[in-house]
């Protein structure tokens, strides 16, 4: 756990996997509190972010200025904060100083239940909040997680899903590859964007097409949001 981009290890093998071939694409989740001079060195349309911000824990617009440097860099990136109450004005501060291009996500928050005048003000900012705010029904549903999608943790054990704890087998031997295949999730809810951006019930792959490693939304005039999930 913890800031990958302050350890030197995680920057090199970024910039390094941005230039193979055969990747399309490389993102890492991030707070930005690391220096960014490493990107100018990586293939920047192949990396990409989701940078979060924690008011309270780092000055806006410190955040900004590295926000705008990444910018500056032409690097794809995201930015989001979780959603909550004490922290609205501080989303929206964040949202008006933002490029317009930049999409701006909320995570809704831990056991927090949000009225409908709170998830309004929310999705004012963010108008797929309502991915978020929401629990998904998952169970006997199809996910590409275990299929196209896997969670690796730091021994090499392979797993469908971050929130499944069954082991596939592991990357370094090669032996989960027999294992990947289709199937149903045996979860009753997804509720976190990481888990349930991946089930093919939900319309997410096309709302994020070509971003869904940095959660950066087709850019239309809902961010790729259908019509229908906007009601």
């Amino acid at each position: 756990m913890g800031e990958g981009l302050t350890r030197s290890w995680y920057r090199q093998t970024l910039t390094r996997l941005s230039h193979l071939p055969h990747v399309d694409r490389v993102a890492i989740q991030t707070n930005l509190a690391c220096r960014l001079d490493w990107v100018a060195d990586t293939d920047r349309d192949t990396l990409a972010l989701w940078a979060t911000y924690h008011p309270g824990q780092v000055r806006r617009d410190a955040f900004l200025a590295k926000c705008a440097t990444l910018h500056d860099l032409g690097v794809r990136f995201s930015v989001g904060v979780v959603g909550q109450p004490g922290h609205l004005a501080e989303a929206r501060a964040l949202r008006a100083a933002l490029p317009d291009d930049v999409y701006l996500w909320v995570n809704a928050a831990d056991g927090h239940r949000y009225e409908p005048a709170e998830e309004a003000d929310w999705t004012g900012i963010d108008p797929l909040f309502g991915y978020s705010v929401r629990p998904h029904e998952s169970a006997g549903r199809a996910c590409r997680a275990g299929e196209t999608v896997i969670s690796v943790r730091g021994d090499g054990q392979v797993r469908r899903c971050h929130f499944v704890d069954e082991p596939l087998g592991n990357l370094y031997d090669g032996s989960y590859r027999a294992a990947l295949g289709p199937r149903p999730c045996p979860n009753q809810l997804c509720d976190c964007h990481i888990g349930y951006v991946h089930l093919r019930t939900l319309p997410l792959y096309d709302v994020f097409a070509g971003g869904v490693l940095e959660r950066v939304p087709v850019r239309d005039a809902t961010w790729g949001v259908p019509a229908r999930a906007l009601r």
